[in-house]
């Protein structure tokens, strides 16, 4: 073969060769093309379909902007009338109202939840398994009911009536109830002037619930709409709920229930008023005046709805619960069926009855005339006059919650005869609760309370005191760990818990009703491990009834105390705040552990004065953190009085080696010092806690119902004792809170208490001072003072688990 033929067949391969890479990269091309075009539209059909998505997500709030901000005033309806105002600014957004409240319209569902729980306990107590009727005025769309299944199931309303003025909310709600099947929920678009019901006819008197969401501020008949709600209400058990916006007046609110968080300022007052008015939603402070005006409050929450901008854009809102006013007509027919009651028992006055059946010996007195004796009626010129002017609180004369039918005439009697004893310490707002006025800048300087925990050994106590069942105490709140000890260990005939801080008695109010209401586990969750993640729900569900309204506010805006640790809250959680952080930084959470678990006093001495105490107390720190009055009194409660009273018989820095350096010897943290172990683990164990928080001590006083003996004083301890009448307490127990006075201040307390203690009767306190000067006192007006237990410097023995103070003295009264 010729070397052309050769060149050319290798040309022919070559250019075959190329022909047929060209093809097969055409062929990829056409590929890559095809697949380019088909992702492509993929991207453009995924496009589309994230459009039609985000409208849909967008379309509820766009509606909502539309009818709100943009639709012009007046289209859409004849806007002369109410009901033509509310159908024209409503019907463009039925289909999505209830998507696009849920930010605006806060409180609905806790005021709810409220009035299920107000509910359920008012049926518990009058033990009638009768079915109430229920009218939830300004309904809408029905969502207020269907919420309301999942606190209190609607099958067991008699009825449901759904009233709105608004036609295209009402088709919503008709479509919701049907969906759901309820055939006790009736729908009717009417105005809320209207009192005949299908299957009631005229429904005055006759319903037990009336909720109003969002719905008063809205009504332009307003007088007559609460009014009128106040005529459809059962007279002896009927109650309204209320949740809204709300505006204040620039003055101190006129009735102290719900007076905290109330007042807005001067911006949010006006602004929020013209802005609402646009939409015919008015706020002017005097509507809710005179809602609190015509009924008397169960419960109040303010708060505020931090809507679209959290902080700066603050909405006034309020939760509300009330009921009818006892009218003087009511209070003179159960005072005669009272009084026609005890002629059939014994020929004696009502409040001759004692706390345990028993003649008091006292003189007999009306009622009304309790409240009118020299000694019992407290000498605060600052008092409200409102604190004797709801007769209609619990446990009072007039009461709904007394149930004079359900219970034995000796029974009622008796529960009168206690509330009416204390109708000299003003109307009671709780079980427990005595009122007070929370505007008082006595009590409006606390924010918090100082203790989350006792600081005094109630074992020394109770071997002091010698408790039994006809003993009346005086003991200050702190905790009310000790208060819980006495009454589970002594049960006294009363205890008189009195402090100038009311968040001190919001804390013991929480734990008595949680004693009441909730079982051992929650209560141990609650105040053994000191957190608890559904105290939220606890709160409303189950305590709300039983609390104040005080109380539950104050808890409301707490409720995260619960969250990690509740005993790191309030001003003493400071203390154990600063001890967890120094423990961690120093390494020491290994060491920490083997102290409060070991079974041997040996190790437990070995590790605080080698390990633990060189690396937390050294001598620099301590002084450094006693040179700090803030520090003295918010973290460790010690004012500069008693700080005074340690100086002046010693070194502060010594004062607290002896303080603690004996502790380590005297028993195990384990078991038994559970002061000290709380303040290093920030909690209680089973075996380490004080006897109410173990299961036997809180059954017994579940059982025993001690804690009815409690009475919650909030005034200053002078003001308590000048209501007393002569020799009216056996024993009294002042903890340290003598250490804080000056020599006047000092002279007219113990003077007062010398008053109010009868011959024989107790009185104990503790000092930071060996022989404090106030002894002196004591004995002057008629007292014999004796040492309980007194510190010696250096000795390394303690006084009692706690060896905080210096001193315990006791006095009994000539």
């Amino acid at each position: 073969m010729s070397g052309r033929m050769v060149a050319l067949m290798v040309v022919s391969t070559s250019i075959a060769l190329y022909l047929l890479n060209t093809t097969e990269n055409f062929k990829k091309a056409q590929e890559m093309m095809l697949t380019s075009q088909l992702s492509f539209l993929g991207a453009v059909a995924a496009f589309v379909m994230l459009l039609v998505a985000s409208f849909q997500q967008v379309k509820a709030p766009l509606k909502f902007i539309y009818s709100c901000f943009l639709k012009p005033l007046g289209s859409g309806g004849n806007v002369a009338t109410a009901q033509g105002r509310l159908e024209a600014f409503y019907k463009d957004q039925a289909e999505v109202y209830d998507e696009t409240r849920n930010g605006l319209l806060r409180g609905r569902s806790t005021m709810l939840a409220l009035v299920a729980a107000q509910l359920k306990e008012q049926l518990k107590d009058s033990g009638s398994d009768r079915a109430p009727i229920w009218v939830d005025l300004g309904g809408g769309t029905g969502w207020n009911i269907e919420q309301m299944n999942k606190h209190f199931p609607i099958s067991k309303f008699e009825r449901v009536y759904l009233i709105d003025l608004c036609p295209s909310l009402c088709r919503i709600a008709r479509e919701r109830f049907q969906k759901i099947g309820w055939s006790n929920v009736v729908v009717l678009c009417e105005d809320a002037m209207s009192s005949n019901f299908p299957g009631l006819g005229d429904a005055k008197g006759k319903i037990d619930v009336v909720t109003m969401s969002y719905s008063l501020s809205m009504m332009d008949n307003y007088y007559a709409v609460v009014d009128h709600v106040q005529s459809l209400l059962e007279p002896n058990r009927g109650f309204l709920g209320v949740a809204d916006f709300y505006t204040s007046t620039n003055v101190v609110k006129p009735n102290n229930l719900g007076v905290e968080g109330y007042h807005c300022n001067w911006f949010t007052r006006n602004f929020w008023q013209i802005w609402f008015s646009f939409d015919h939603v008015h706020l002017h402070a005097s509507r809710r005046e005179y809602l609190e005006y015509r009924f008397d409050a169960l419960k109040a929450l303010n708060a505020r709805n931090h809507f679209v901008i959290p902080y700066l854009v603050q909405i006034p809102y309020y939760v509300w619960l009330g009921r009818r006013k006892a009218s003087e007509v009511q209070l003179q027919q159960q005072l005669q069926q009272l009084q026609q009651h005890s002629k059939s028992i014994r020929s004696s006055s009502i409040v001759s009855f004692t706390l345990d059946g028993e003649d008091n010996g006292e003189s007999a007195l009306h009622p009304l005339q309790l409240c009118d004796r020299p000694r019992a009626m407290s000498t605060d010129s600052n008092s409200s006059s409102d604190e004797l002017a709801a007769p209609d609180s619990p446990l009072s004369i007039g009461s709904s919650r007394t149930l004079v039918g359900a219970l034995s005439p000796t029974t009622v009697l008796q529960k009168h005869a206690h509330a009416q004893q204390d109708l000299r310490f003003g109307t009671k707002l709780s079980q427990w609760r005595l009122s007070y006025d929370p505007t008082l800048p006595c009590h409006t300087q606390f924010r918090s309370y100082i203790y989350a925990f006792t600081w005094e050994d109630p074992r020394i106590d109770l071997e002091v005191l010698k408790l039994d069942k006809h003993d009346v105490m005086f003991v200050i709140t702190s905790a009310g760990d000790n208060a819980l000890e006495y009454a589970l260990q002594g049960q006294p005939k009363r205890i008189h818990c009195v402090d100038m801080n009311p968040c001190q008695n919001h804390l013991l109010e929480l734990k008595l009703a949680a004693i009441q209401k909730l079982p051992y586990n929650d209560f141990w969750q609650l105040f053994g491990e000191g957190r608890h993640q559904d105290f939220d729900r606890l709160l409303i569900d189950q305590l709300s009834p039983t609390l104040s309204s005080a109380a539950l506010q104050f808890w409301q805006t707490n409720k995260t105390s619960f969250n990690q640790s509740f005993y790191e809250s309030g001003y003493s959680g400071l203390a154990l705040w600063v001890f967890k952080w120094l423990v961690r930084a120093k390494g020491l959470t290994k060491a920490i552990e083997e102290i409060t678990t070991t079974d041997q006093i040996e190790v437990q001495k070995h590790m605080w004065e080698n390990v633990i105490k060189p690396a937390t107390l050294p001598e620099w720190l301590v002084r450094w953190f006693l040179s700090h009055p803030a520090f003295l009194w918010n973290a460790l409660g010690v004012p500069i009085n008693q700080m005074k009273l340690i100086l002046d018989e010693g070194d502060a820095v010594n004062y607290i080696y002896d303080t603690l350096d004996p502790m380590v010897s005297r028993s195990l943290f384990k078991d038994d010092q559970y002061f000290y172990n709380l303040v290093v683990n920030r909690k209680y164990t089973q075996g380490s806690c004080p006897s109410y928080l173990t299961e036997s001590g809180f059954t017994r006083l579940k059982e025993q119902q001690s804690t009815e003996a409690m009475l919650l004083h909030t005034k200053s301890i002078l003001q308590v004792l000048r209501s007393m009448q002569d020799g009216e307490l056996t024993k009294a127990v002042l903890m340290d809170h003598m250490d804080w006075f000056g020599p006047a201040d000092a002279e007219e307390e113990i003077r007062e208490v010398a008053r109010a203690v009868r011959p024989g009767g107790m009185v104990l306190w503790r000092s930071a001072g060996r022989k404090p000067w106030y002894n002196a006192l004591f004995e002057k007006y008629g007292f014999v003072v004796e040492p309980v237990g007194v510190r010696v410097p250096g000795s390394g023995i303690s006084i009692d688990r706690v060896n905080m103070y210096a001193s315990c003295y006791k006095a009994i009264k000539k």
